[in-house]
């Protein structure tokens, strides 16, 4: 039996024009496209090319329909300036009203009105930031570009071969093959069976319910893998209940009437934003108890009412539900509802464990998490400058090893975590699980890496197979897990800071949020001194370290201003 032949990546063209088409169908030939039929008209659901043109969207419904139908998008190519008539313009995200301004700007309208259906979708801007030349654009695409989903294609555009690598870092950057979405499983039993039963429960019609602790990977798995097994056309949508004002949550879940309540204006609710797709609500166990009858409701007969109306509207979705709470407790104490825990179907349900139950798997999560970290954004420029620094290959890819190096004839450029340094992971009890992790396996490398730069730009790192290998010392891990134990002595209440959780995108964006908030107190706290920072994070506050500490804020995004006294 022969193998089955791989699934190609599917490219959408979004262009008022034909030129990004034309070069992309002439040139970009190793994928496929989303095509419309011109014997039906545009259906954008022709499944054969025969009789079909590869064509493209032309302004925003027609890329809502596109998408609608082409579920398998892999990637989505977007100008920027559209001359399009003033009806056929998407709203402006900023309520800009200059016509000529929302032209020339109409593809990050387009990307906005996109970004709530489709927020992990990624995306090539056909511009450059040069072209642009406008801060508040910038300020736009900044804002849009979660996660680093959305890069800027600059001169690449226009010459076909940059444009295919720019659109494989971009996949690569999405993640791993279908089904699986770049969700990292490792290898235990306990996430084989998870595995097996997700992919089995999200092909049926039942609500599924997803327990675990914080951190242990809840809402990926529901976004990356069981949404897309589900083989569902509509789009996933996420609720984070325990971000929400209760007084909202009925709002926000069926939608409201204008006039429903003080302020309240027509609009639509998550339910019918997910209608033929799955919808995700999190932390559950935060659900009002009155929403709590709603919900009950909504999933008995497929139907929601918004507030204000009396005619309900069918809806079709597959609910996930997920919380790090003891709903058993909760329905004992009748804080939730015992008919809606049953109706979620609480004996097919998933619980994920928590890393500590998972230590076999840390090689190949920290694996996953360095190959992440490193396929795109400010992390992987990083990498391209010490590579040159250093006299490597650019394009040299990224391997982890541990305990020793690898062969010395190895092409890559590979993090080794010594044996010391897993003593101290495997050690660790992960009270803050996957998302702990991912946060110091990419500290841990950027310091890493850093140092390593330093050593080539000074000439003491060398050339050649010695700077392929890059250390990750013990002593470093060390300081990333216990920070309050590093040799500095930095004391419990000195090391403390407050940090605001708000709900990403992906566990990466929420780290990288996370350390944001922790450099700019810190460097409020240190009054713009980045020795003294290095000091309380390192346990060092020498001029070396104060470099790392500088760069890290640099790749954050983050400006070195000096606070007034």
């Amino acid at each position: 039996m022969s193998a089955p032949t791989p699934r190609r990546p599917k490219l959408l063209v979004v262009d008022d024009g034909d030129r990004y088409a034309e070069l992309a169908h002439a040139f970009l030939r190793d994928y496929d496209y989303a095509t419309r039929c011109d014997l039906a008209g545009p259906c954008w659901s022709c499944p054969r090319r025969a009789g079909c043109t590869l064509t493209h969207a032309h302004d925003l419904a027609e890329t809502k329909e596109a998408l609608r139908r082409h579920r398998d998008v892999d990637v989505l190519l977007l100008d920027v300036a559209f001359e399009l008539p003033a009806a056929r313009l998407a709203p402006s995200a900023t309520g800009e009203r200059d016509l000529a301004r929302r032209r020339r700007l109409q593809g990050l309208d387009i990307l906005a009105a996109l970004r709530r259906a489709h927020p992990s979708l990624p995306v090539i801007l056909m511009t450059s930031r040069e072209e642009l030349a406008d801060d508040a654009a910038l300020a736009a695409v900044d804002a849009l570009a979660a996660d680093e989903s959305v890069v800027l294609a600059g001169a690449d555009a226009f010459d076909a071969r940059a444009l295919s690598l720019l659109v494989e870092r971009v996949l690569a950057y999405r993640g791993a093959p279908p089904g699986d979405g770049g969700y990292l499983w490792g290898e235990s039993e306990a996430m084989a069976r998870l595995r097996r039963d997700a992919l089995t429960l999200a092909r049926t019609s039942l609500p599924m319910l997803l327990l675990g602790e914080t951190g242990t990977g809840k809402s990926a798995l529901a976004e990356r893998v069981i949404h897309p097994a589900s083989v569902r056309r509509g789009p996933f949508v996420s609720v984070d209940l325990a971000a929400l004002p209760s007084t909202l949550v009925a709002a926000e879940l069926f939608g409201a009437a204008r006039g429903a309540f003080s302020g309240a204006v027509e609009r639509p609710g998550r339910f019918e934003a997910a209608d033929g797709g799955t919808l995700f609500l999190d932390e559950i166990g935060n659900l009002p108890p009155d929403v709590q009858r709603m919900l009950l409701l909504a999933l008995e007969e497929r139907r929601v009412t918004r507030l204000g109306e009396t005619t309900p509207r069918p809806v079709d979705v597959k609910l996930v539900a997920a919380t790090n709470a003891d709903l058993p407790s909760l329905v004992r104490s009748g804080a939730f509802r015992d008919d809606l825990y049953a109706r979620l179907n609480p004996a097919a349900r998933l619980t994920l464990p928590p890393l500590r139950e998972r230590r076999a798997d840390l090689d190949a999560l920290i694996a996953g998490f360095v190959a992440r970290a490193f396929a795109g954004g400010a992390d992987r420029r990083l990498l391209v400058e010490y590579a040159a620094a250093a006299r490597l290959e650019s394009t040299a890819p990224v391997e982890v090893a541990f305990g020793r190096p690898p062969p010395s004839a190895a092409r890559a450029i590979t993090f080794v975590f010594a044996a010391a340094s897993m003593a101290a992971l495997r050690r660790h009890g992960w009270p803050g699980n996957l998302r702990e992790l991912a946060q110091v396996v990419v500290n841990a490398t950027v310091f890493a890496l850093a140092d390593a730069m330093e050593a080539a730009r000074r000439g003491g790192q060398g050339v050649g197979a010695a700077a392929r290998v890059i250390p990750i010392p013990a002593t470093l891990v060390r300081r990333l897990i216990a920070p309050d134990a590093s040799d500095g002595g930095v004391s419990p209440a000195r090391g403390r800071v407050s940090l605001a959780l708000t709900p990403r995108a992906s566990l990466h964006a929420v780290a990288r949020d996370l350390e944001r908030q922790l450099y700019e107190q810190l460097f409020a706290d240190c009054d713009g001194d980045f020795a003294r920072m290095a000091e309380r994070l390192v346990g060092s506050g020498g001029p070396k370290a104060a470099r790392r500490v500088r760069l890290r804020f640099n790749q954050l995004g983050l400006r070195a201003r000096r606070r007034s006294r």
